[in-house]
């Protein structure tokens, strides 16, 4: 993880490498498609500043060896992981911005942020500060919701590429009124019975995990329940060929290992991971013989109808973006719109007419 200044010859051998590419969008800035000699992907550089591409965060597979090899301190705190949309924000020349995890501007979470007036006292204040956050709710990338619009859940604030502690964060996020994700305890290492029985109520009450922060935040590890792995495999085996490899089989390991340390019963999630799996994947293979596309739906409110006309230009580069409908809720705009998973349909599409492969 690079934490430093970045030198203009590091920029012109990453643009050149094809590592980066120069946008113009709202501002002009620099986003790092990869990672470029120690320089994290998402990485984003501005005429003034640096936000920095958030690391990944090591996944421990059991919790009392994970914390005890990973924390460093003998004090740590648990915070609930939140499966959402994440998000970078920051203070870019006096105004609000808000960064995909790959470095992107992001004009739909960009108008969110800029709505909620704690977030513009709290930039007043702390310019320099990066706001790492999930968005949950009616975002373009998680499920649709009725019970509120969006909700923008913070987990961690960068100071130039240092992350501050807990307890700072928590005064400083209390302060200013912004929500967080759940803090569910701090804890001692004396006491990971505790933590390992937080984990097993996460799973009973079907929550995505379960991320572990030391004191002074320079070590955290993620841990992550069968639930979420059962529920992930569902959803994403009717998107099959259009997920990363690994995908599947991360999850099938991770669940085991909980499986396993839990005594769980064995043929009941057997039976689980299974289901989940057939079901996603036989529901995209009824879709494309009864010639549907392989589609998710999805539903954002917008002030400025432009917004999504943004927001699907970068969506289209990966997906096909078709609007279900549009209609006019307290002077913005409701749109429910579907994204057709390319490869996945064509690939069933092909096993059905008779495609062969070598495996």
């Amino acid at each position: 993880m690079f934490r430093g200044k970045i030198k203009n010859t590091d920029i012109k051998d990453a643009i050149k490498a094809e590592k980066a590419e120069a946008l113009s969008e709202e501002i002009d800035y620099i986003r790092f498609k990869k990672g470029f000699r120690r320089i994290e992907r998402g990485t984003v550089i501005t005429k003034n500043r640096i936000v920095w591409g958030f690391p990944h965060i090591r996944r421990v597979f059991t919790l009392g060896t994970g914390i005890s090899r990973n924390i460093k301190t003998d004090v740590f705190y648990v915070e609930e992981k939140i499966d959402g949309y994440n998000l970078r924000i920051a203070n870019i020349d006096g105004r609000i911005c808000a960064f995909t995890r790959g470095g992107y501007l992001d004009p739909f979470a960009t108008e969110k942020a800029r709505e909620m007036q704690n977030l513009e006292k709290f930039f007043k204040k702390h310019p320099g500060y990066v706001l790492c956050s999930e968005m949950i709710g009616n975002t373009p990338f998680t499920e649709p919701t009725a019970e509120f619009d969006v909700k923008i859940l913070v987990f961690d604030i960068d100071d130039d590429g240092k992350y501050l502690p807990p307890l700072e964060k928590y005064s400083i996020l209390g302060e200013f009124e912004i929500e967080m994700v759940p803090f569910l305890g701090k804890f001692n290492k004396n006491k990971i019975e505790l933590v390992k029985k937080l984990a097993y109520n996460l799973n009973k009450g079907r929550k995505e995990g379960m991320v572990i922060k030391s004191s002074d935040r320079n070590d955290v590890v993620k841990f992550v329940t069968p639930f979420a792995d059962i529920d992930d495999t569902e959803k994403c085996a009717y998107s099959f060929f259009d997920m990363p490899p690994g995908f599947f089989y991360q999850r099938v390991i991770r669940s085991s290992f909980f499986i396993d340390e839990y005594s769980l019963d064995r043929d009941r999630y057997s039976k689980m991971l299974g289901n989940a799996f057939y079901s996603g994947f036989i529901r995209a293979l009824e879709d494309v013989k009864q010639g549907k596309g392989i589609e998710g739906e999805f539903e954002v409110i917008v002030s400025d109808e432009k917004i999504f006309d943004l927001l699907k230009k970068h969506m289209i580069k990966e997906v096909d973006v078709k609007i279900i409908s549009k209609r006019k809720q307290n002077g913005k705009t409701r749109i429910r719109f579907s994204k057709t998973y390319r490869k996945t349909a064509k690939e069933i599409r092909n096993f059905l007419n008779g495609k062969g492969v070598v495996d």
